[in-house]
């Protein structure tokens, strides 16, 4: 691929030459250009279009592919030779959201090392999500314009979408500079912040236990602990067998009769056994 890009000095702008045309393959065989082609087939409302775009590509009718941040743009040829400029506009990402991508990024250096391999790990696109970033484009997110005058999805700006496919199948630094940052730029900012000298740490707030161990002479002493009761208290739940020592007082309420019935009465189990004998005998 490097031989076919053609890029600017402050990496703002890459060119790659036009692609032979293809027989027999799909356009996008990694996971993250699959996801670039459902974004643009889920979203058309035309399925012919779709259709005719995957045609002229496949016929190489697609001329030189610009990647620009929010926008790519080539030279599509009709099957009669008339060439329309069709361009496909993604939304570029915030100066916020490239920060808290660069923090994530610094954080975990795998990712780093992934797209430096060309490959683009599907950890990378779920961490970035969970930071409120969308790398990848969603259904709706693709803009077609088109010289041609379609105001939807036209064989040309399907056509081109189905070429960068084939793009960031071989370097998903082509998807980041369409959110708005190059590789070069890219890695320099990643390098500045891990060259960074580390903060120091700030101290916690309040006093050090030490200093409160060593000032315990100034504070005030501990006061008496409180005296004996005259009489034991009543347990929390007592029975005939465990009666209180006499003398103890009878508890607040005076119909309470500790224990089951059969215990206060005595009889009722002595009356059931000798049922169960009679029937027996």
């Amino acid at each position: 691929m490097s031989r076919h890009d053609h890029g600017h000095a402050d990496g703002t702008e890459r060119t790659f030459a036009a692609l032979p045309p293809t027989r027999g393959r799909g356009f996008a065989v990694t996971w993250w250009g699959r996801a670039w082609l459902r974004a643009l087939e889920d979203a058309a409302l035309d399925a012919g279009q779709v259709k005719t775009g995957r045609r002229l590509a496949r016929a190489g009718a697609v001329g030189a592919v610009s990647v620009r941040p929010g926008r790519i743009t080539a030279v599509v040829q009709d099957r009669d030779g008339t060439g329309h400029r069709a361009d496909v506009l993604l939304e570029e990402l915030s100066a916020e959201q490239w920060n808290r991508f660069l923090e994530m990024a610094v954080e975990r250096a795998g990712h780093v090392a992934a797209l430096l391999d060309r490959e683009m790990p599907p950890h990378l696109v779920e961490d970035a999500a969970a930071a409120g970033i969308e790398l990848l484009p969603g259904m709706g997110d693709l803009e077609p314009e088109c010289d041609c005058g379609a105001w939807d999805q036209c064989g040309h700006t399907a056509a081109l979408c189905y070429q960068t496919a084939r793009l960031l199948d071989e370097d998903p630094f082509v998807l980041l500079l369409m959110r708005g940052r190059g590789e070069h730029a890219l890695l320099d900012d990643l390098q500045d912040r891990t060259s960074r000298p580390a903060e120091e740490p700030v101290e916690p707030e309040g006093v050090d236990a030490a200093e409160v161990w060593a000032a315990g002479g100034i504070l005030p002493p501990l006061p008496d602990p409180p005296g004996l009761p005259e009489h034991p208290g009543l347990p929390p739940l007592w029975t005939p067998r465990h009666r209180p020592p006499r003398g103890s007082p009878r508890p607040p309420w005076s119909s309470w009769r500790p224990g089951p019935p059969w215990r206060r009465t005595g009889c009722w189990p002595r009356r059931c056994g000798r049922r169960l004998l009679r029937k027996r005998n």
